[in-house]
């Protein structure tokens, strides 16, 4: 079989031309010496002197420091060894303390007393703390709305509206049914309300009733006089200036043969006041009311004087005389 040219390494040949020996090489050898080898072996890797001087200064700073370092340790070391020798001698050379015999020691030495101990009464009372002290937390104050009262009291037998009504007095009944005689410089701060039916004049007053000052009628001597109605239900109204200041106003009633009741209310609102009164007889019997009161604003005292029972078919119900302010 020929051989093949790619396995024997030789190149082929042209025909008629003699061909190379089997031992020769295709290719001439490498040269070993090219590559850094000696015969003797591998050559070692240089090293530059650079280098060495500095690993050198390298060295010589890491074990200096160290080196101080551990001199200092040494050094207070055996400082702790000679305190603790000097110390130990010193407790050698104490002499040890003996302790008193029993019979030298007094059961109760003279200079010494018996401590008392605290009873539970002498100690301190805890301080309450800041919370307990602490006030509670109010609510505001509702806003004041008015206040009205009524007060019940007996009539003298002589009455004098001038002294008394130091802002406006009014007196019913001395010329007529639908008379009324009041204080001429009072401004008309009393003012009754629109007449009711039946109403009567009446002259059978316990009481006498004087003024000066007056009008229409400037002076009265005393007077028994009033205006009266009948019936329950019936009865009369009244009204007076009111404000922030506390004002007075007092109404001279009666009551014949029934029982009235009178209601006095602020026209700004709030409380309401109310009283009552009767006499079951035939006769008229009298009272005064003084109503006190004060509004949170300006405004009105209202009043009804007003039959609430009639004891009588005929004519049972309420009177009225006069009236003050102050």
């Amino acid at each position: 079989m020929p051989d093949d040219d790619r396995s024997t390494g030789r190149q082929p040949q042209p025909e008629g031309q003699p061909s190379e020996p089997a031992f020769r090489r295709p290719y001439p050898a490498p040269s070993r010496a090219g590559y850094g080898y000696r015969n003797a072996g591998r050559r070692s890797a240089a090293v530059p002197p650079e280098l060495l001087e500095d690993r050198t200064r390298r060295l010589s700073e890491v074990l200096l420091p160290a080196a101080v370092i551990l001199a200092g340790v040494l050094i207070v070391v055996a400082f702790g060894f000679i305190i603790s020798g000097t110390a130990r001698d010193k407790k050698q050379a104490m002499p040890p303390v003996q302790p008193p015999a029993l019979a030298d020691v007094p059961l109760n030495p003279p200079d010494q007393f018996p401590i008392p101990l605290p009873s539970a009464s002498d100690s301190p009372s805890p301080t309450p703390s800041k919370s307990a002290s602490k006030p509670p937390t109010s609510k505001p104050p509702a806003p004041f709305t008015g206040s009205v009262t009524i007060a019940r009291t007996a009539i003298p037998a002589g009455v004098n509206l001038a002294n008394e009504g130091t802002r406006d007095w009014v007196h019913w009944g001395e010329q007529g049914t639908f008379s009324m005689e009041r204080k001429a410089d009072g401004d008309f701060a009393i003012l009754e309300g629109p007449p009711t039916a039946p109403r009567f004049r009446h002259a059978f007053s316990p009481q006498r009733f004087v003024w000066s000052g007056g009008s229409p009628v400037s002076n009265s001597d005393g007077t028994p006089t009033g205006i009266r109605t009948c019936g329950k239900g019936n009865g009369f109204t009244l009204s007076a200036p009111a404000g922030t200041s506390t004002s007075t106003l007092k109404v001279y009633v009666g009551a014949l043969a029934g029982r009235g009741k009178l209601t006095a209310k602020l026209s700004t609102g709030g409380p309401t006041a109310t009283a009552s009164f009767e006499e079951r007889g035939s006769n008229l019997a009298t009272v005064a009311f003084v109503v006190t009161y004060r509004a949170p604003k300006s405004g009105k005292i209202n009043l009804s004087w007003v039959t609430e029972d009639s004891f009588d078919s005929d004519c049972g119900g309420v009177a009225l005389e006069a009236a003050t302010l102050r």
